[in-house]
């Protein structure tokens, strides 16, 4: 075909360099509180931080949740947060306890190098960490 300068075919239709692709995210993540209206947390305020990342090609959907068990630290991080992975396509579920930072929903799983960070940019990030010393 041939090309003429303004980024056209030969049959007048645009074509696309693959400059301009956008790239497609890979994790994602959103927190927010909420006042449970029934159940052992009734009244008591609860933070809830999600997020989900496609692992070779699967959907993984990730729940953390405050429980009776979190307490607050002087440093406004939140202990014993339950927090659940979901494989979206097979329904296989694992459970985790994790720490959250209060003010900003950041959830941090040590036992597998996880942070699910909702203030990251484009949305959110989860997936792994790299501790540095």
């Amino acid at each position: 075909m041939a090309q003429n300068k303004k980024n056209y075919n030969s049959n007048n239709q645009n074509y696309n360099n693959n400059n301009n692709q956008q790239k497609v995210k890979h994790s994602g993540a959103k927190t927010t509180t909420y006042m449970p209206v029934s159940g052992p947390n009734k009244g008591v305020e609860q933070h809830l931080t999600t997020g989900w990342r496609l692992s070779k090609g699967e959907l993984i959907a990730i729940k953390c949740v405050t429980t009776t068990k979190s307490n607050l630290s002087e440093k406004g991080w939140f202990g014993s947060v339950a927090c659940t992975f979901t494989n979206t396509k097979t329904g296989v579920q694992s459970f985790h306890w994790g720490t959250m930072q209060k003010n900003g929903g950041k959830v941090v799983i040590d036992s597998m190098a996880f942070v699910i960070n909702p203030r990251a940019k484009n949305g959110g990030y989860a997936g792994t960490f790299i501790r540095s010393n």
